[in-house]
């Protein structure tokens, strides 16, 4: 693909109908063009057109001025060489081998087979509204990705305590003999052990260097640490059927309120019961990993597990997972899940409704708030996520007073301590009056102190509104097309604390 200088990518904007607002072109070169324009493009445009719109656009000479400004189009062209200059520069945007006596058929059926789609944007995006949802994403990022490490940690604690518990071998993640090795799931099986022995190698970890320095094998209890949380997943759904029920089944118990046993399964209803939840647990593991993994490579996450980016033009999104030949399958899937998320947490407002169904952005953070809040219940991780909503103004809208700016927020409140102790002298006061002394002074006296505490408040507020981040953002315009790619809306938030 063609690449461009950041004078030429400013123009680029232009051209789109992005508004590069006076504000933030000294901002531009801070930003990574692609990072922001291209990874959430889709929440901002109004619609999209593949190869075939913009043909018939132009037989019918509709918005031709914006195809010219779009593809940077001199003016004079006219409309019967318009429609070829664009298939050619999209051919050499996207570095499609192509000759120049092609014919227009042969351009366009180049174009169909990257699946090429062109956005757009109505007159209201700004280029602020950009960095806006970057930002935003950047700080939602950081608090995800502190309570997955949170989960990630808890599950290899789970298994280390599992093998501590059959007392196996130091060497039982490289044993060929504990893993799955059926004719499908060989492959998958060595892959495993391919990824230990990998680990085993690693020059920047001090445990396993001192090992290899013994010339001792790395046990499991310290390759485990190497893992990633997919890596990790990996491994358990890989092992022998037994040791992977008896992992998932502790998985169960430890990360939500149910309690599994598979000695107390009496009927085959009971059993069943039993795997579907095995099977909602790796599933959920599974998909906390994959988010893991999105946040610690810097991915958007607005569109986690959305199939096709470009479905906007469709009005409906597809979802890559769970896996299933159709999408009606793929809901009855999505609903299950949905029944024993109500076994594993309680029911509440959000597992209780099937249009809450879909595996996307809400799907995972419900997840991941839902388990941390099992293992911690004094976590702060809700709060967090108001807060940072909010201070994007992003389907929240900030409180009147909110702030980060934790120093002035520590002095205001250290100085309303200070009032709630503070004598008035009020008891002496009415002993002079009640001996009909005079008091005059001393109300004048009082008067001049509240007003004194007053008017330190209000300085101490407009301190907070200055340059205040949480305070700067007006109104987001695009917060129906977040939760059509997220599901989190306002009541979101009521059904996520709801229990």
């Amino acid at each position: 693909m063609k690449s461009y200088t950041n004078t030429k990518l400013r123009k680029k904007l232009q051209n789109k109908g992005i508004i590069l607002d006076n504000r933030k072109k000294s901002c531009f070169d801070k930003y990574s063009y692609y990072q922001v324009i291209n990874a959430y493009k889709n929440i901002f445009s109004t619609g999209i057109e593949n190869i075939d719109d913009i043909e018939q656009n132009i037989i019918n000479s509709i918005d031709i001025d914006r195809y010219k400004s779009n593809f940077s189009i001199s003016n004079d062209i006219s409309n019967n060489d318009l429609y070829r200059i664009i298939l050619i520069k999209i051919c050499q945007k996207y570095g499609i081998t192509f000759k120049f006596t092609d014919s227009n058929n042969e351009l366009k059926s180049k174009i169909k087979g990257i699946k090429y789609y062109n956005h757009l944007y109505s007159n209201k995006v700004i280029y602020s509204d950009f960095i806006r949802i970057y930002k935003f994403e950047h700080e939602l990022r950081n608090i995800l990705l502190r309570y997955t490490l949170i989960i990630e940690e808890s599950l290899k604690n789970v298994l280390v305590t599992y093998l501590n518990n059959i007392e196996a071998k130091d060497t039982f993640f490289t044993d060929i003999n504990e893993y799955d090795t059926s004719p499908k799931n060989i492959t998958n099986a060595i892959n495993s052990i391919k990824k230990i022995f990998d680990k085993q190698t690693n020059k920047h970890s001090n445990p396993i260097k001192r090992k290899n320095n013994q010339e001792l094998s790395v046990p499991y209890w310290i390759i485990i640490n190497e893992l990633t949380l997919g890596e990790t997943i990996k491994l358990i759904i890989n092992l022998k059927k037994g040791h992977m029920q008896n992992i998932l089944e502790n998985c169960v118990n430890y990360f939500t309120n149910a309690k599994l046993n598979k000695d107390k399964l009496n009927t085959d209803e009971d059993n069943e019961k039993y795997w579907n939840k095995l099977n909602v647990m790796r599933e959920m593991l599974n998909i906390i990993g994959l988010l893991r993994n999105s946040l610690a490579h810097n991915q958007p996450i607005y569109n986690f597990n959305v199939k096709e980016f470009y479905s906007s033009k469709s009005g409906k999104l597809h979802y890559i997972l769970p896996k299933a030949d159709k999408q009606q399958e793929q809901f009855k899937l999505t609903t299950k899940y949905m029944s024993y998320l109500a076994e594993f947490f309680g029911s509440d407002k959000y597992n209780s409704f099937a249009g809450n169904a879909n595996i996307d952005l809400s799907w995972v953070i419900y997840i991941i708030y839902k388990v941390i809040s099992h293992l911690d219940k004094n976590t702060n991780m809700y709060n967090e996520l108001i807060y940072v909503y909010k201070k994007y103004n992003i389907i929240l809208r900030p409180d009147r007073f909110s702030t980060n700016k934790f120093e002035l927020y520590e002095k205001i409140l250290k100085r309303l301590d200070y009032y709630s102790n503070y004598d008035f002298d009020l008891i002496s006061i009415k002993e002079k009056y009640d001996n009909n002394e005079r008091i005059k002074m001393n109300l004048i006296s009082l008067n001049k102190q509240i007003k004194d505490m007053q008017n330190e408040m209000k300085i101490l507020l407009n301190d907070n509104a200055k340059n205040n981040d949480c305070l700067k953002y007006t109104h987001f315009l695009f917060d129906k097309s977040y939760t059509k790619y997220t599901g989190i809306d306002k009541r979101y938030f009521d059904k996520l604390k709801n229990k």
